[in-house]
């Protein structure tokens, strides 16, 4: 259900608006404020540090799962920059997977060195102690 307000703009403010609904495709006032508002919030939603994926876009869960998976583990800083990189690639669920992989390589890499890393400390305090 649609409700009705009043604004109030200046003529300067106006004529701009004007100006502009004439130059794009809005077919009224109403129709420009509503989407200027709306493109507000979200632009402001998005600096606010939000890593949620933009309502827009409609993902299957397995793709999402991955995005937040890449996003936890730093690789990308919020769901814009996942979307917009990944869009800009081309190859949205085959560079999710390839990325995955790669971080998950990292995870038992990383993971065996520390093993060496404690049989070392383990080692070293064992020679310090005789």
């Amino acid at each position: 259900m649609e409700k009705k307000i009043s604004l109030r703009v200046s003529e300067e403010d106006l004529d701009v608006i004007d100006q502009y609904i004439s130059q794009h495709d809005f077919p009224n006032r109403s129709a420009f404020i509503r989407e200027a508002a709306l493109d507000y919030i979200e632009r402001m939603t998005l600096h606010e540090g939000h890593t949620e994926i933009p309502a827009k876009i409609s993902l299957n869960k397995k793709i999402r799962n991955l995005i937040h998976y890449l996003i936890a583990m730093g690789h990308y800083e919020s769901w814009d920059a996942a979307i917009k990189d990944l869009v800009k690639k081309g190859l949205l669920n085959e560079n999710l997977e390839h990325l995955k992989r790669q971080y998950d390589i990292i995870g038992d890499i990383s993971g065996q060195v520390e093993n060496i890393l404690e049989v070392q400390r383990k080692q070293e305090r064992k020679y310090m102690t005789k």
